[in-house]
């Protein structure tokens, strides 16, 4: 009998043992576990005394997802500023949004810088008559940007030769330019961001088949504001009756909103003249002549006694009206739409732990 209570003690001591290998609830949230009895596969439910199967401890056995679905996830759906933050154990897996508004962009209003009357740059003397094509010339331009004052540089001797005929028999100076206007944006384009009246916030968890039956998964309890969701990209699915709540949202929004750029029209009514004088000296003292050259007139030749120097050059605006222009663009174009639709299949939110 002493032998026989013994034993009977030995099988209790034993039997407390394997419960309290048991995992146990460590609150709402928690990642999903499954146990087994001492020594056992956690997955097969192989091993230790009598090969016990795993049990789904820390969560409950739900639904797996199944055919278009993918994976089981908790899943918090609100206004942006009401949904959960992810547990510190379900990391962050995505966010997509619903109830899209914006307001209109805006662009920059344009307007035209003024045209101006450009004076001649480029005079050439050439080694024939007009129109002295094909004749040796040289350039005897004047500066960029020239305001007509007295200029002197690289003058051409008296009776410079070239190829046996005087160098200057004839000069050529281009007509006054009109300077187009430059356009003028004037602010900024605003695009405004998009405006969400609801949000998904999902969140990574841990699910393990084992210590479930067949086409169910061991997942964690679902924390206040989160639901157990299933989800697949695009629309149109009918969700399965275990997630029988659909949600859609979009993630992310096509953008084709743009501004047209500033331009400006040639300038109009546009008329420049002005007055070139060619000296023999080098201080614009010695007058060769006068010539006059006009925007509305091409190129003006003059033919110039043969082998003359070319010493120095002003000039003057005697008609300096360069027109106005017309400005465009600055216009408004494209929209800003949501795109890529995700479908969320949920159970029932979690309430308040009780």
């Amino acid at each position: 009998m002493r032998r026989l209570g013994w034993l009977l003690g030995a099988v209790l001591l034993v039997a407390c043992e394997q419960r309290l290998t048991l995992g146990t609830h460590d609150g709402a949230g928690s990642a999903a576990t499954t146990t087994t009895s001492e020594g056992g596969d956690p997955l097969t439910g192989g091993g230790g005394i009598g090969g016990a199967a795993p049990v789904c401890t820390a969560g409950a056995c739900v639904p797996s997802a199944a055919g278009p679905f993918v994976r089981v996830t908790l899943v918090s759906i609100g206004k942006p500023e009401e949904v959960q933050p992810c547990p510190s154990w379900a990391p962050l897996a995505f966010e997509g949004f619903a109830g899209m508004t914006v307001e209109p962009h805006s662009c920059p209003s344009c307007t035209c810088g003024p045209a101006a009357c450009a004076l001649p740059e480029q005079i050439h003397a050439s080694a024939a008559k007009c129109p002295g094509e094909g004749a040796a010339s040289i350039n005897w331009d004047a500066p960029p940007a020239w305001e007509g004052g007295c200029f002197l540089d690289a003058p051409i001797a008296s009776g410079l030769q070239c190829s046996g005929v005087p160098c200057v028999q004839s000069i050529t100076i281009d007509a006054p330019q009109v300077e187009p206007c430059k356009p003028i944006e004037q602010g900024a384009a605003l695009f405004p961001d998009p405006v969400w009246d609801l949000m998904a916030r999902e969140c990574k968890i841990n699910v393990d088949a084992a210590g479930c039956g067949p086409g169910e998964s061991c997942a964690p309890v679902p924390p206040e504001g989160f639901a157990l969701c299933v989800s697949v990209a695009g629309e149109g699915y009918e969700c399965p009756p275990e997630y029988p709540d659909p949600f859609l949202v979009f993630d992310s929004v096509d953008n084709s909103r743009a501004c047209s750029p500033c331009s400006c029209s040639d300038p109009a009514g546009a008329s420049c003249s002005a007055l070139v004088s060619l000296f023999t000296d080098g201080a614009c003292g010695a007058l060769l002549g006068s010539f006059p050259v006009s925007s509305a007139m091409d190129n003006a030749c003059t033919d110039l006694p043969p082998g003359v120097g070319l010493g120095s050059k002003e000039a003057v605006f005697t008609v300096d009206k360069p027109g106005t222009c017309t400005a465009s663009g600055g216009d408004a174009s494209g929209e800003l739409h949501p795109a890529g639709l995700v479908t969320f299949c949920c159970q029932p939110p979690a309430g308040p732990a009780e």
